[in-house]
């Protein structure tokens, strides 16, 4: 068994969204009084959208389910399929290109599958376009995504909907039972198109999404 680890790293002052959402912030906490020997710990503060996040459709609608209400079969082991879509600042991925990509793998995108897509941009995490300038999905491809039923959709892009040229997708995309993972990293590692993926969230109780610790998993 392979093991990619596909979630990025929670850092101190990492990349955030726009205002209101906060700067992720990791503060030392001093050794308490209390005790006759050192320990140290920290706080975390950030939203629940940080880092490799994974998120349902209460985003848009408080009615839907929460991240804590989330079966876990539907992030734990779950089916997936690894396509690669090179792309860089601000290019759209489009359904020739999944369709391509697809063809590529000799596999099938199977109804419940964890769709994964990997355009390279996760080694912008760091550089300063990271969030404002990501490749990102046409209204199309989300529509290609969703006539093929799958049961969630990662990609290695902060935004799967363009900053700059607004697709305006995601009311129709979270009216289906999909899940949404991003951004993920490490899909260039992936050797085999099919695995399993591991997304585990907090059980943070209502909110819409929460950080995981993501795995794809080969045998």
């Amino acid at each position: 068994m392979r093991i990619v680890e596909l979630s990025g790293p929670i850092e101190d002052g990492m990349w955030s969204y726009d205002d209101p959402y906060p700067t992720p912030r990791v503060t030392q906490i001093p050794p308490p009084a209390w005790l006759d020997y050192p320990v140290y710990s920290q706080t975390v503060s950030l939203a629940v959208q940080a880092g490799t996040y994974l998120e349902t459709a209460a985003h848009m609608d408080p009615t839907r389910m929460t991240i804590d209400q989330l079966p876990l079969e539907r992030c734990y082991a779950v089916d997936a399929l690894a396509l690669l879509i090179p792309r860089g600042a601000g290019e759209a991925i489009t359904p020739a290109a999944l369709d391509a990509a697809l063809a590529a793998t000799g596999e099938t995108l199977r109804p419940g599958d964890a769709l994964l897509v990997g355009t390279g941009w996760d080694s912008h995490w760091r550089q300063p376009d990271f969030v404002t300038n990501p490749p990102y999905f046409t209204a199309a491809a989300i529509d290609w995504v969703l006539d093929h039923q799958a049961g969630l959709l990662g990609a290695d892009t902060p935004r799967f909907d363009s900053p700059h040229n607004p697709q305006n997708f995601f009311p129709k995309f979270f009216q289906h039972d999909i899940l949404l993972l991003a951004p993920v990293v490490n899909l260039g590692q992936v050797r085999a198109a099919r695995g399993k993926l591991t997304a585990l969230p907090l059980q943070i109780k209502d909110a819409c999404a929460s950080p995981v610790r993501a795995l794809w998993i080969e045998e």
